[in-house]
This record gives structure tokens, C-alpha cells and sequence, in this order.
């Protein structure tokens, strides 16, 4: 008789709810999953970021951004039925759409016309959101409680837009130029 580990396994796994909800992968670091999701949305934005420009960047921002609250939701849904626990550590979309959400404070700002460009940027940007993800100021933490995949995402969406704003104020106050 073996011992069922604490995240134990539905009979079938839903293929693409599980790749989406593990960040293609991501989800399976071996040290700090959620972390290694971030990096991976981090890296995606700075990808696009580099190869756009204008309104095309704009455009192609806010379409992975409206495709990701869904399919985080999704996926993340997918992802409870088969690991039967509140929030398995392997599931980083949730990471990826607050480190995404995060960019909108740079996003936003440039649409301003404020200069917000740099590796600077998307370095604070990223430990801005690691340290409200990680910290859970109020009402990040009591938004944990909404079960299921809400639960889930939520809390990660909250912390993104609080990582957002501060990181519009050091854009806007010029702090890291």
C-alpha cells in the first residue's frame, strides 16, 4: 500500500488545462514555482516589448491580457479537479496573469507619454509583484477565500494591480530613471 502524496491525482488529466495552468511547464520547477512563472510572464512581456512598437505593443499587451483572465480561470478550474487540493504549487497562470497585470502600470504610463522603457522597469516590476503575491495586504489575503479557481487567481490578480500602481508612481515620479 503506498501513501497518496497531499496533491493527489485525478484518474485523467485534462491535457490542456493542466499545460496552460502550469504555465507550459513552469508550474514544475523545482524551487519556487511560482517565481519561475513570474519570470516566464516577465520574459514574455519584455519579448513583446522589444519586438513591437506603438500601438502595436499596446494592442498586443491588452489581447494576451484579455485572453489570459479567462483562460486563467479556466485552466486553473481544470487544474483543481486534478489535483485535489486548494492551490497546487504547480499552477502559475495565476503567477503569469498578476506578473502581466503588473505591466500595465508601464503600459499605461506610455500611453501617457511618460518614458517608462528598461530593464529597470521590468525588474521592479517583477519584484514589486513577488512582494505583494508573497506579503497579501489587505484584501489580497481574504480573497483566498473564495474557493475554486477564484480563489486561486484572484488573490494573484489583486496583488498584480497593486504592483501596478506603485510601479506607475516610480514611473511617473521618474524614480528609476
Amino acid at each position: 500500500m503506498t501513501n497518496t502524496p497531499p496533491e493527489a491525482h485525478a484518474a485523467s488529466p485534462p491535457r490542456a488545462g493542466l499545460l496552460l495552468a502550469t504555465g507550459f511547464g513552469l508550474g514544475y520547477a523545482p524551487v519556487a514555482p511560482g517565481t519561475a512563472g513570474s519570470l516566464g510572464a516577465a520574459a514574455l512581456f519584455a519579448l513583446l516589448h522589444w519586438a513591437l512598437e506603438g500601438a502595436a505593443f499596446h494592442y498586443a499587451y491588452l489581447f494576451v491580457l484579455a485572453w489570459l483572465v479567462p483562460l486563467s480561470l479556466w485552466s486553473t478550474e481544470q487544474a483543481l479537479g486534478y489535483w485535489k487540493t486548494h492551490d497546487p504549487q504547480a499552477v502559475v497562470i495565476d503567477e503569469i496573469l498578476g506578473q502581466w497585470l503588473t505591466y500595465s502600470g508601464l503600459v499605461l504610463a506610455a500611453l501617457a507619454g511618460w518614458p517608462a522603457a528598461g530593464w529597470k522597469y521590468l525588474l521592479a516590476g517583477f519584484i514589486l509583484f513577488r512582494a505583494f503575491d508573497i506579503v497579501k495586504p489587505f484584501p489580497i489575503r481574504r480573497s483566498e477565500r473564495l474557493g475554486g479557481a477564484a480563489g486561486v487567481v484572484v488573490d494573484d490578480a489583486l496583488a498584480g494591480a497593486y504592483a501596478a500602481a506603485v510601479l506607475g508612481a516610480l514611473v511617473w515620479t521618474g524614480w528609476l530613471n
